[in-house]
């Protein structure tokens, strides 16, 4: 279940761990004022074969000496 987060003009932001399905509170649950709920970034999973595990990916050293090699033939620094 997701953790929204609430803004009250009286108590500041609180958390309320909520079904997705539940709506939104309405009304603090400490003083009973009008409260609204802020937006807050998610987090993000990747998975599949290109997801990068424990910090490193096999094929990153090939992508950066690729990258650098090109690099190096734009500027004429290549050898022909």
């Amino acid at each position: 279940m997701p953790d929204y987060l609430y803004e009250c003009p009286n108590c500041g932001r609180f958390s309320k761990i909520q079904r997705i399905s539940a709506p939104a509170l309405e009304t603090c649950p400490t003083c009973h004022a009008p409260v609204k709920r802020i937006i807050v970034g998610g987090s993000v999973l990747i998975k599949g074969s290109g997801a990068i595990k424990g910090g490193d990916w096999d094929g990153k050293k090939q992508v950066e000496d690729y990258y650098r090699r090109k690099q190096k033939d734009e500027h004429g620094d290549g050898i022909d």
